[in-house]
């Protein structure tokens, strides 16, 4: 395969880098090769950004062949782009045949925009046409946190499995995303020597650690998972979470397992992994969390997005403030007397 790529991406992207370089003429798809190093080697970008950014990239030549009529694209071609041809992909992406949604659009965009700048920061080839490209408007939405009883349905649910490895595992991966509020990404990428087992090392996104403790329960489901994936003869992977050939647990497979969760259950399109992360959010924050605090438990940069993501309802947000306010306490007490 080459060593210009991840060893992890190598397995998983091999039909996708061969379409890239199918589509591709020699130059521009080592250039592409080298911009994929640079996004993880200079830019810390996860591996799953750079599995998405592969993909769009892979689906921007496709456009572009259909839209020019040609079998392969090179940096001419790209350098001859104007505004006309960049919004006439993002309509595509947006038409009936792919559907995409906004924040899928907006990432399409951003990647494509990474490749033009890598291209010109190292004089592949020069074309600001698609810098003037807007990025489409994203609706304002939050995820909805799952009740403490959908939680403990899909727990009891998780109890009627019959394989032990598989029910001891995915309830752990539950208690982490829930008792800990881990992104999926955060929680399949753990290694057994990140775990404690009192506290999780967490790499986030940009690659920043930060420590985050854990709860009696979930260092029980951990511990219990632990002492069933030693059972597995060939590991082939440091991973806290494997499958049962030994490898790294996908998330295509988390996405898929609360799938059919959700239908078993009745549940609607929100009760997500990511869901799990805003419950553990949401009810530390109506248990009297303090949002710094939180904002470090969540790993997000800027208290602003912490506040974002946590939208309290005008009622619970007043029932607050009265019993915190010592004027409002006052103000009770008096009525009470």
């Amino acid at each position: 395969m080459g060593k210009n790529w991840p060893e992890v991406l190598i397995i998983k992207n091999l039909n996708l880098k061969k379409a890239i370089e199918n589509f591709s003429s020699h130059e521009l798809f080592n250039c592409y090769q080298d911009w994929i190093k640079w996004l993880i080697n200079s830019k810390n970008v996860s591996l799953n950004t750079v599995d998405a950014y592969s993909y769009d990239f892979k689906s921007f030549l496709f456009f572009i062949t259909e839209h020019h009529g040609t079998n392969k694209i090179d940096f001419l071609l790209l350098k001859s782009l104007k505004i006309k041809d960049f919004r006439s992909w993002l309509s595509y992406l947006s038409s009936k045949e792919r559907n995409l949604g906004y924040k899928s659009i907006a990432r399409s965009r951003a990647s494509i925009i990474s490749f033009f700048r890598y291209c010109s920061l190292f004089n592949f080839l020069k074309n600001s046409e698609i810098f003037m490209l807007s990025s489409p408007k994203i609706p304002k939405s939050l995820p909805r946190a799952l009740s403490e009883k959908q939680i403990n349905k899909i727990i009891n649910l998780m109890d009627s499995e019959k394989k032990d490895f598989i029910k001891k595992r995915n309830k752990a991966l539950l208690y982490i995303l829930w008792g800990a509020g881990l992104r999926i990404s955060e929680a399949l990428s753990l290694n057994t020597k990140h775990y404690g087992p009192e506290t999780l090392v967490v790499k986030g996104k940009g690659n920043k650690e930060r420590i985050v403790p854990i709860l009696g329960i979930v260092n029980e489901k951990i511990g219990s998972w632990l002492l069933e994936r030693k059972k597995i003869d060939n590991i082939q992977s440091e991973a806290i979470f494997i499958s049962q050939r030994g490898k790294r647990l996908t998330s295509r497979y988390v996405q898929k397992f609360f799938s059919d969760l959700r239908k078993q259950l009745g549940f609607d399109d929100t009760a997500t992994p990511h869901a799990l992360r805003h419950s553990f959010a949401t009810h530390l924050l109506k248990n009297g969390v303090d949002l710094r605090t939180l904002q470090i438990m969540l790993g997000h940069n800027s208290i602003s997005t912490t506040q974002h993501y946590l939208k309290i309802s005008n009622s619970f947000a007043e029932n607050v403030y009265i019993k915190t306010h010592p004027r409002a306490k006052a103000k009770k007490i008096r009525k009470n007397n």
